[in-house]
């Protein structure tokens, strides 16, 4: 499967979780965290089975990136799921089940 591009902007970003499949949705989530913890941790190396603690992850950093995804996709993103979903994938997966039962 092709790598799916983000939409910039919370607009684009919120119709292509409106529209995409389950699969696609937890892809774009996940490329979603990806970007922003590479960004906060400063690991410009970061991939998706990264985990955020081994890569600098302070209770701060969770902060942030708990505020960035909450600010891009209008998820929670509480500072405990960051923690018990540690590594890009996990916490897509979890962004992606909780939009899903937020739409039910």
């Amino acid at each position: 499967m092709e790598p799916i591009e983000e939409p910039t902007g919370d607009s684009r970003l919120a119709e292509r979780l409106t529209t995409a499949t389950p699969e696609e949705r937890e892809q774009l989530l996940r490329g979603l965290v990806l970007r922003h913890a590479a960004e906060i941790l400063e690991a410009p190396e970061l991939d998706e089975e990264s985990n955020f603690v081994e890569n600098g992850l302070t209770s701060l950093r969770a902060l942030q990136l708990s505020k960035a995804l909450m600010n891009d996709t209008g998820l929670e993103a509480p500072l405990v799921a960051i923690v018990e979903h540690p590594t890009p994938t996990l916490l897509g997966k979890f962004l992606s089940e909780t939009y899903e039962a937020d739409a039910a």
